[in-house]
């Protein structure tokens, strides 16, 4: 029987521990779990770039469908866009070191 690898997770004031049948499905949990943690970050910069969008001029709140589609995959792809380039350019900082 092959053991099981265990993970101590801090959130907030509670410990959660985990356990993971291989050493990459517990490397897959932490990287998705590091990505979680700036979808926020990034989603608020789409909405600043809809911002900058708005006081330059590009008024699209007028037209229902381009104004909505434009309100959500700005900051939709800003959030996952820039989150998958942060953690590029962090891993290809880690690989560096090693």
């Amino acid at each position: 029987m092959s053991k099981q690898l265990k993970l101590d997770v801090k959130r907030g004031n509670r410990i959660m521990s985990m356990e993971f049948d291989t050493e990459e499905d517990r490397r897959g949990w932490e990287r998705a779990y590091r990505k979680s943690r700036l979808y926020t970050l990034y989603f608020m910069v789409g909405v600043g770039i809809n911002f900058i969008f708005y006081f330059a001029g590009l008024d699209l709140s007028r037209n229902l469908l381009l104004g909505g589609v434009m309100g959500l995959a700005v900051p939709v792809a800003a959030m996952l866009g820039f989150t998958e380039l942060h953690l590029y350019f962090l891993e290809q900082k880690n690989m560096r070191r090693r």
